[in-house]
């Protein structure tokens, strides 16, 4: 599963091109590459806890139906209220379907940390003139004091959750109750492809 955004921004420094989330069954843990622009990439594992963390910080801005479906259930909502929820889960539908499961992740030349790093911490942060961010952002801390920031779009944070969903599946671990509705989403064609894999 991996992520390709679209073109680099004019003017960016390094930005990241790809995505890649997969599950390791003789590491129990997940890893995430991450592509970037000078064709390095970065290697995190994320254990089920902080995988947990993700799908907790994320899940409810994705809108995926997935994971939406208890939230509806568990609570009275009002008419307006469950209208609204509606437009958002067809807005990730739509998100998803622009996205390209079937490009392969391309390896980079060069892993910045080879064997990758241990994500121990992961916090979300939001836009606002205090943290002089433009965008929300995923900041992970590894357990060798490494901190990352992953700029997140709404394109993102779709296409994490649901790689998060698929690759739980996968290791057998469930990140709520609503994990174990997976969206099943049919890809199409776009101009402004995204891929994930």
């Amino acid at each position: 599963m991996s992520i390709e955004p679209s073109e680099q921004s004019p003017g960016a420094e390094i930005a990241v091109q790809q995505l890649n989330l997969s599950y390791s069954q003789e590491q129990d843990r997940l890893l995430l590459k991450v592509g970037l622009s000078d064709q390095t990439e970065i290697l995190l594992w994320l254990t089920q806890r902080v995988a947990r963390m993700i799908w907790q910080l994320l899940s409810a801005e994705s809108h995926l139906p997935a994971t939406v479906v208890s939230q509806a259930s568990s609570a009275n909502i009002a008419p307006q209220q469950a209208v609204q929820q509606f437009k958002q889960e067809v807005k990730a539908v739509e998100t998803l379907q622009k996205l390209d499961f079937e490009t392969a992740y391309q390896p980079r030349k060069e892993a910045l940390q080879a064997g990758g790093t241990l994500i121990k911490e992961v916090q979300l942060l939001q836009a606002d003139a205090s943290t002089h961010l433009n965008t929300q952002a995923l900041e992970m801390q590894s357990v060798d004091g490494v901190n990352l920031r992953l700029n997140l779009t709404s394109e993102t944070v779709v296409a994490i959750c649901n790689m998060l969903q698929l690759s739980t599946k996968e290791a057998g671990w469930t990140l709520s109750a609503s994990a174990s509705a997976t969206a099943s989403i049919a890809i199409t064609s776009t101009d402004q492809k995204q891929v994930l894999h």
